[in-house]
């Protein structure tokens, strides 16, 4: 019953993984999704917002310079300002005049409250404000206003200098720019310095301009320090704005979103180009946008979803907990008949008649168990039947010891009567006869098989009057190698009961041989009549079946070939080649099997 409990716990962990986990998945996703999208929306409106300030700003800069260039070249004021001759009052009023109508014919919004004030180079000033008690010399020792008048008639800005009119606030600004009138610009000589300043409030209402109501922005410089801001709640710190600065530092623009004490807000910043810069530092915009209210909407939208899909997954666990119940109960069942089983055992408690998966898995078990009861009997029947051969082969194995130990009384009887061809003879049937007695599944060394193939062929001379004739060519390093027994004899047989040509004296049988890394080759090679293509296409379709065993011994090259590949693989094996002048060559492939140094020479090789 407990492992039946803790599979029915897997099957539902496994689900829950499975649903749970899936659902609390895109739960999250379809959220942070949600959240991401209002963002971005919010984010691309605000930024084009954002964009348009930006050109906004620049496009008024821009016109600010542009105003410079009515007073630069107008022949007249050139004239008049040239001539020290000319009244100041005359030149003033002709001063007023161009500022009245460029006012009127710029269309730009504020030249009215611009400050424009002009010096000529005979110490007469001109200017559309008359504060300072007409006191503006004091602007000729700024510098930014130095730094005109030696660049060569280029504008140079002065951006949030600090107010230079007396009466106005301390922390007034002003963004400036002063230019030298050239008498002609091949010369360089310079004739007047022209300043125009705007209040930074005229600014700031530049970068609000296409805000939302409640944004803020800040303008800074170096490492976060603030020229202006529009924070009047001082909701933002200036440790905020340089831990934004050092985060944005190496950008020029772009948007993220910022956590603060001041609460949670989406920053679109940009860099105010060149040549508008203080200080010669290039000044940083960072508007915020409120996204508090956007976020609370967020969460208590995602919470209802949390309280929805939580109740679903509440409801989703109960039902699988039930289903799995029913579908572990029967499951419970058939494991106990399984743990329980015996050849005996009356399976007529499971449940045969199911149409489901689990009547089909029980079913599968009565037929599971009618089959194991028949290959219980097949089993008893096999046992059975190699009892019975082992006790044919022991009897099988008398004949060959009576045999061998009738030669060798015949031997002595030999010897006895000096008859040493006899001697020999028996030696080389007795040593066959020894060798074929040894165990069948042994490996034997190279050595040995060649030696069994020297005994037959000694044997096969004598019968017929020595018209065999063998050459070795292995090395002592092949010699040792281990290789299956009885493998080299047939096809030796073959050689001579097929190829040899009763007009020729004696048949020439070679074996040679190479060893690589992993493969073993040895070539048996006779002189004989040859083998013909159709007995090679024979062997080829041997692996199926079809080529005849030899007539002498019973173990045929199909024999052979088939216990090298049983005993070594299927990449090891025969092969058959009818040579060219006359003759055959069979290839021996076969593992590289060096002997192991052991006491017991006959466990190493023995399967």
């Amino acid at each position: 019953m407990k492992k039946s409990s803790k599979l029915s716990v897997r099957m539902f962990l496994l689900l829950l993984l499975c649903v749970v986990l899936p659902l609390a998945g895109t739960c999250i996703y379809v959220r942070v999704s949600m959240e991401h999208f209002i963002q971005e929306k919010l984010s691309e409106k605000v930024i084009q917002n954002i964009s348009r300030g930006e050109r906004n700003i620049c496009d008024n800069l821009q016109n600010i310079a542009a105003l410079t260039n009515v007073f630069v070249y107008d022949e007249e004021l050139q004239k008049r300002i040239t001539d020290p001759n000319t009244s100041q009052y005359d030149n003033t009023k002709y001063f007023d005049q161009m500022i009245h109508k460029l006012s009127i014919a710029s269309g730009f919004d504020f030249v009215q409250d611009m400050k424009i004030i002009l010096f000529d180079e005979h110490n007469r000033i001109y200017s559309n404000w008359s504060m300072n008690y007409q006191d503006y010399q004091f602007l000729l020792d700024q510098d930014w206003v130095k730094k005109s008048r030696e660049n060569n008639g280029h504008i140079v800005w002065a951006m949030f200098n600090p107010a230079y009119i007396i009466g106005e606030q301390k922390d007034q600004t002003y963004i400036s720019l002063a230019k030298s009138l050239l008498k002609d610009y091949t010369t360089g000589n310079v004739i007047g310095t022209l300043i125009i300043s705007i209040d930074q409030k005229k600014f700031s209402d530049l970068l609000m301009e296409y805000a939302y109501a409640g944004d803020m922005a800040y303008v800074c410089v170096g490492e976060g320090s603030v020229l202006l801001q529009n924070d009047i709640q001082g909701l933002i710190q200036e440790e905020d704005i340089r831990n934004l600065f050092r985060e944005t530092e190496k950008k020029k623009s772009g948007n993220l979103r910022y956590q603060s004490a001041g609460g949670n807000f989406l920053i679109s910043y940009y860099t105010i180009p060149k040549p508008w810069v203080f200080n010669d530092q290039q000044m940083k915009v960072f508007h915020f946008t409120n996204y508090q209210e956007v976020t609370n909407q967020v969460e208590m939208i995602g919470s209802r979803m949390n309280l929805i899909i939580l109740i679903v997954i509440c409801a989703l666990v109960l039902i699988l907990y039930l289903s799995i119940r029913m579908l572990v109960k029967p499951i419970v069942k058939l494991s106990g008949q399984m743990e329980n089983y015996t050849l005996d055992m009356d399976l007529k408690d499971i449940d045969m008649k199911r149409s489901d998966e689990i009547g089909q898995l029980n079913r599968s078990f009565r037929q599971m168990s009618i089959n194991i009861r028949h290959l219980f009997e097949e089993l008893k029947n096999e046992h059975e039947i190699k009892e019975k051969y082992r006790y044919e082969s022991l009897r099988a194995q008398l004949n060959p010891h009576f045999l061998f130990n009738t030669l060798s009384t015949i031997r002595w009887m030999a010897i006895i009567r000096g008859a040493d061809n006899i001697v020999d003879g028996i030696d080389a049937l007795a040593h066959i006869l020894k060798y074929s007695m040894s165990r069948e599944n042994c490996l034997v060394t190279v050595a040995e098989e060649v030696e069994n193939i020297r005994n037959y062929l000694y044997i096969q001379n004598c019968r017929y009057g020595n018209h065999c004739r063998l050459e070795m060519d292995l090395e002592e390093d092949i010699m040792n190698l281990k290789t299956a027994k009885f493998i080299l004899q047939p096809i030796v047989e073959n050689a001579i009961i097929h190829g040899y040509d009763k007009d020729r004296e004696e048949i020439l049988i070679r074996i040679y041989g190479s060893a690589e890394e992993d493969s073993l080759k040895i070539y048996v090679e006779d002189d004989g009549v040859g083998i013909s293509p159709n007995v090679i296409r024979q062997f080829e379709a041997s692996r199926e079946g079809r080529i005849k065993e030899s007539k002498l011994t019973g173990i045929g090259i199909k024999t052979v070939d088939e216990y090298i590949r049983i005993t070594f693989g299927n990449e090891y094996g025969l092969t058959i080649e009818s040579l060219k002048t006359r003759g055959t060559v069979v290839l021996f492939t076969l593992p590289v099997i060096r002997e192991e140094k052991s006491g017991d020479e006959k466990g190493d090789d023995c399967r």
